[in-house]
């Protein structure tokens, strides 16, 4: 399995932490930075990143923000939210993360514009970038947002676990 720090997101491969055991407890060869994964419950079930990751969730609706942050809160994650384009940066610059959530349609911003933005910048490029619209009208709509940067797409028609899946995924 490959899986990336937490701290630095360094990525490398480790064996898969098998179904039944117990955490596995990790230093990350680059930073020397500790994490633990947590073992999968069942077969098929992937492992997650314990407490250190830190999720950004860039939205202007305050409702959405707020469901976000609470369908993730079971993924032990850092969660922290912002409601536009400009706050989004400033925490990125102040207080870097592992992921930040972003609506494509923000008041200040186009999404596509914040994305690149982030990508060009060496200090905060490597942040990973799930990309979320609820203006998704065709299947090349997604495909921008990978082309702005972003790690992985997202409707906002998603079902719970499918936006999990995609959280866990990039963060390891």
């Amino acid at each position: 399995m490959i899986i990336s720090c937490p701290d630095c997101t360094t990525r490398y491969r480790i064996k898969d932490v098998a179904p039944g055991r117990s955490d596995a407890r990790l230093v990350c060869p680059n930073c020397k930075v500790r994490f633990t994964l947590i073992a999968p419950q069942t077969e098929g079930q992937p492992p997650t990143i314990q407490a250190s990751a830190k999720v950004l969730v860039v939205d202007d609706a305050h409702f959405f923000r707020e469901m976000l942050v609470d369908l993730l809160m079971p993924l032990h994650l850092t969660l922290s939210s912002v409601e536009n384009a400009a706050e989004a940066l400033d925490q990125l610059y102040r207080q870097p993360c592992d992921l930040i959530v972003v609506d494509l349609n923000l008041p200040d911003k186009n999404g596509l514009d914040l994305i690149a933005e982030i990508r060009a910048d060496s200090q905060i490029n490597k942040t990973r970038i799930l990309a979320m619209s609820g203006v998704y009208r065709r299947e090349a709509d997604g495909m921008d947002a990978i082309r702005a940067g972003a790690d992985s797409f997202l409707t906002k028609s998603f079902r719970p676990d499918e936006l999990r899946e995609k959280v866990r995924k990039l963060l390891l």
